[in-house]
């Protein structure tokens, strides 16, 4: 489908933008229920199959999204992680106009519940994951990828069975080191696979030259269908840049979305969008376990809700440390009281060989 230009905004965009998002609320109100508090987030309800990326829009002209002028964000105080985040984009400013992140932008204002839901989800993950990517160098804007993927839901399942907030199919996932058994899957483990989706992001943008886009393209598509749209433009004498690739449409959507929101979450004031806050701090810790535990009774033995240690910990699949890291993710807040109470649940089952999992999140 041919993409077209938007219009300018027009004074009426905010009378609009408000009638589209009552239109929404009231459509939704009657079929959508809010699950319990969880990880002391009230979490939106949960999503196992990654939302579908748009293929193109019905919109009027009036909701066309407006001109980003910069002086009219707010400045970052440091206390909230999307400002943190924001404050290091840059990816979308090095591609100018370009008609297909105006396409993926303009959808995410019609859908303001995406974005909002997205970012509750994001909470308790996203200062461990953004204090990685600040580790290693890479772009802050690949701390939404997990937002085009999976919604950040780190238990979301794709139709083409890839899992967790990363979507590693099994075949990658093995590559990369996450195991997967009848106990636990590494790919739903949140600090195993983001080490995972770094890793593996970083050799992609080796493999193109330094090039995050292509890089994003090949994460999502595999590397050799970039590098054979990439050779087949070299026969043609034509550019090899991602922008000129012959790619699936679902690709051709996916580095789009990306920048798109890195445009939302930059400046959420500008667009009129909501991100649930998330502090500048973290929220999980680790306790390391010397057995088998079962992680209801764990929750119960230390008067925490079952549903944080199971958010926090998705990748062991019947709720027992049978397999996976000898490790446990707590909320820092509670990690006191659910070390005394496994200490008071006496002698542990041996645990059987598995991969230790390096963790980097503060003590």
């Amino acid at each position: 489908m041919p993409l077209v230009p938007t219009a300018p905004l027009r004074p009426t965009f905010a009378r609009h933008l408000r009638l589209a998002s009552l239109a929404v609320a009231v459509l939704c109100g009657g079929c959508q229920t809010i699950d319990h508090d969880l990880l002391g987030y009230p979490l939106p309800p949960s999503i196992e199959r990654t939302p579908r990326l748009v293929a193109g829009l019905n919109r009027s002209p009036d909701i066309a999204a407006r001109p980003t002028p910069r002086a009219m964000a707010v400045a970052y105080d440091g206390s909230d992680i999307w400002g943190r985040l924001g404050q290091g984009f840059s990816l979308v400013d090095e591609t100018g106009d370009n008609p297909r992140i105006v396409r993926q932008r303009d959808w995410l204002l019609s859908n303001p519940g995406f974005l909002r839901n997205a970012s509750l989800r994001a909470g308790p993950y996203l200062h461990f994951i953004t204090e990685n990517l600040d580790q290693r160098g890479m772009p802050a804007e690949l701390a939404l990828l997990p937002i085009v993927e999976s919604a950040y839901n780190p238990k979301a399942n794709s139709i083409k069975d890839a899992a967790g907030l990363w979507q590693f199919m099994a075949a990658t996932g093995r590559d990369f080191n996450l195991r997967q058994t009848a106990w636990y899957d590494g790919r739903r483990d949140v600090v195993a696979s983001s080490r995972a989706a770094m890793d593996y992001l970083t050799r992609l943008h080796d493999q193109f030259n330094g090039d995050w886009l292509l890089a994003m393209a090949a994460y999502n598509a595999g590397e050799g269908t970039v590098s054979r749209a990439m050779e087949a433009n070299q026969r043609r004498g034509l550019p090899t840049d991602y922008w000129h690739l012959n790619l699936p449409k679902e690709t051709q959507d996916y580095v789009p979305r990306l920048l798109a929101l890195s445009m939302l979450v930059r400046e959420p004031e500008v667009y009129g969008v909501q991100l649930s806050p998330v502090a500048n701090a973290p929220y999980f810790t680790s306790i390391e376990l010397t057995g088998s535990i079962d992680i209801g009774q764990l929750a119960a033995s230390a008067g925490v809700d079952e549903a944080v240690l199971l958010g926090l910990n998705p990748a062991f699949l019947r709720k027992k440390t049978v397999d996976g890291p000898s490790h446990l993710l707590v909320p820092r807040d509670q990690a006191a009281q659910l070390s005394a109470s496994l200490s008071k649940m006496g002698p542990y089952p041996s645990r059987g060989p598995n991969e230790a999992l390096a963790i980097t999140a503060a003590p």
